[in-house]
Formats: structure tokens, sequence, C-alpha cells
């Protein structure tokens, strides 16, 4: 199921790749490769994630704008 938003959220990169991010109060970590979306004005990363909470797994399309992470979509 696609989910629009556009919130902020949390994301940690090891040598400029996401590994893990927080969004919404829960954690997830980072469970294929990375991949970057080109073409956008900012920096752009779609990865799936996995829960430490529940273990559902999401795709999350992320941005980096003015300083901070956006979530931009997810898929469940």
């Amino acid at each position: 199921m696609y989910l629009p938003v556009r919130e902020d959220v949390q994301v940690w990169c090891e040598r400029g790749i996401p590994t893990r991010a927080v969004w919404r109060g829960e954690r997830w970590r980072v469970i294929d490769r990375p991949t970057r979306q080109e073409g956008g004005l900012w920096e752009a990363w779609r990865f799936t994630a996995r829960s430490d909470q529940d273990h559902r797994t999401i795709i999350l399309d992320v941005e980096w704008v003015d300083g901070r992470w956006a979530l931009t979509a997810a898929f469940e």
C-alpha cells in the first residue's frame, strides 16, 4: 500500500548510505542496499527497512532537504 507522506524522519548513515531510521517514534533498520534516487534537486534514497518493534517491513523514500531528512513516501 502506497502512503504519500511529507514528514520529518531521522536517518543515520554510514559512509553516506542510510543504515537506520526513526519515523513516528518507531526505529527501523535498513535491510537491503539503499538506492540513490537520481535527477532530483536534493539527495534522495529509497530503501527497505524492518521495524525493531514488531518486524514489519516497509519501503521508505527519503530526501535531505534544508539540513534535515524528510520522508516523502512509504510503501507497506
